[in-house]
């Protein structure tokens, strides 16, 4: 018996549904939100994921089950955590480490103990800097400091809030927002940017 306002696709969706994997589901759930947001069909997320179009819609439909790579792949194209596909993940994530933030700098007198999850050092280069080269990184600083940028590839972290470029013909670095980047023909090498470190 049909329930009022239910239609016979969407009842047999939601029986096809019940029986999947969480992580499943919830890829399901988050893929419906973004391909309004974002207006992607599955043809695009393949291309730019190297992929068929066919594992993509077999992972969405449990038919290949879903490993942690490709979930961390989606996640990183979806721009979600990959714990939101699989709040399970955890110990799959090679690269991910967690440190204590014990203070925040506004008041130092009371502890926060946060955990904050960054990129492991196996996985990212650290590169130095100079103030002579680099002297809006230096601007505010106090006295003599060495700057780093730890780096991943952008394949490792394809939305960060800057990116690391050596253009073409150039020997040294210059640092980018998203949405100032250059040409990618004018592009030698790029990598994101995890965080500045100074000491």
């Amino acid at each position: 018996m049909l329930r009022i306002g239910y239609t016979a696709q969407r009842i047999q969706d939601e029986l096809m549904n019940k029986d999947l994997p969480q992580p499943v589901k919830n890829l399901r759930r988050i893929w419906e939100k973004k391909k309004v947001e974002m207006r992607f069909t599955q043809v695009e997320v393949a291309k730019e994921l190297g992929w068929s179009q066919g594992a993509i819609s077999h992972y969405l439909n449990n038919i290949t089950e879903l490993r942690a790579q490709a979930i961390i792949k989606l996640a990183n194209f979806l721009d979600v955590d990959p714990r939101e596909i699989d709040p399970d993940i955890e110990q799959n994530l090679p690269s991910i480490v967690k440190q204590t933030v014990s203070y925040n700098a506004s008041d130092m007198t009371k502890r926060i103990n946060e955990l904050l999850q960054t990129r492991s050092e196996e996985s990212s280069i650290i590169v130095k800097m100079s103030a002579d080269d680099y002297p809006y990184l230096f601007a505010n600083a106090i006295g003599n400091w060495d700057c780093y940028a730890r780096l991943v590839s952008v394949s490792q972290m394809k939305k960060p809030r800057a990116f690391a470029v050596r253009l073409k013909g150039k020997k040294h670095l210059k640092f980018y927002a998203p949405n100032d980047l250059p040409d990618s023909s004018k592009i030698h090498t790029m990598w994101s940017v995890v965080a500045f470190y100074y000491s």
